[in-house]
């Protein structure tokens, strides 16, 4: 749940933490030239109080909170006037107009996945797939064929990487981690209850997790050491075809590829290429530009 709606929300504060809660949605950006004295002021409380609302929303204190809540924003500002990421075209459109909205689209979703990408998360990632023995990829639906693609990339430079896609078969397989594991968690809405399931099973048996989800905070967060944020535009259900979510998924899982490959260039692209020249003798074309 974003920042935003968990202070309009208003369900886990008491009256002055409302008070507090609906001060700091009214203001907005200005939050961060205040301090907490300033907002105990404005709305007729105390700076303890300000301090602990941002400890309820999850944060270490105000000015950690107001880093948060003013990326959010920004963020969130960054949208307007673009493409309808839900319903990129409409009813009666030509091929030629739908083909170009959709270049739109990736366009937008990409940039919008770069501008919420920490590259401090991307690092931390990086280093605990290098730590570890297998790269275990939980998710369901789409997401999972499109995790196909990750595993098929580190496979090549010599990365075991398991993918189950039978959910049920999943939540087992969690339960047979151990150290050397890693485990990638994909999932946009964050609060699917068999993934939070094996998140526990993960955090039971000491597995590092990677999150891949949406903006804000969500169940899922919480469990995991590092958070890639999916481009979060686009509704759960009322779109056309969760073009965003899926390409935006696809975008970190080879971002997070490609900065695992950079940390042994030389080494991963000879594995890639005697694995390719053992295994992949039979590929050929006459077609001179991919030869």
């Amino acid at each position: 749940m974003l920042i935003i709606e968990r202070l309009i929300n208003q369900s886990e504060f008491t009256s002055s933490e409302k008070g507090v809660a609906q001060y700091l949605y009214s203001i907005g950006l200005d939050s961060q030239e205040m301090s907490t004295r300033t907002i105990a002021e404005a709305t007729y409380t105390s700076a303890a109080t300000v301090v602990r609302l941002c400890k309820k929303l999850g944060f270490s204190g105000f000015e950690e909170f107001k880093e948060k809540y003013c990326q959010e924003i920004n963020y969130l500002n960054t949208q307007t006037g673009k493409l309808d990421i839900n319903f990129p075209f409409q009813k009666g459109e030509n091929l030629s107009q739908i083909s170009n909205k959709l270049v739109k689209l990736y366009e937008d979703t990409v940039n919008d996945t770069l501008f919420i990408l920490v590259q401090r998360m991307l690092n931390r990632a990086v280093t605990i797939l290098r730590m570890s023995k297998t790269i275990h990829v939980f998710s369901y639906g789409t997401s999972l064929n499109i995790a196909e693609s990750f595993r098929e990339k580190m496979l090549k430079i010599g990365r075991n990487v398991q993918i189950t896609n039978n959910l049920n078969y999943q939540i087992y397989e969690a339960s047979c981690l151990e150290k050397g594991d890693v485990a990638i968690l994909i999932s946009y809405s964050g609060e699917t209850e068999k993934m939070l399931q094996i998140a526990e099973l993960c955090q039971q048996a000491n597995v590092p997790m990677i999150l891949l989800s949406s903006l804000g905070e969500n169940s899922l967060s919480s469990y995991s050491n590092c958070k890639l944020t999916i481009s979060s535009k686009e509704s759960l259900v009322q779109n056309i075809g969760d073009f965003s979510t899926h390409l935006s998924v696809m975008f970190l899982l080879d971002a997070l590829y490609s900065a695992y490959f950079l940390k042994d260039f030389d080494q991963h692209y000879d594995t890639k290429i005697k694995k390719a020249k053992k295994l992949e003798h039979i590929r050929s074309s006459s077609n001179r530009m991919i030869q």
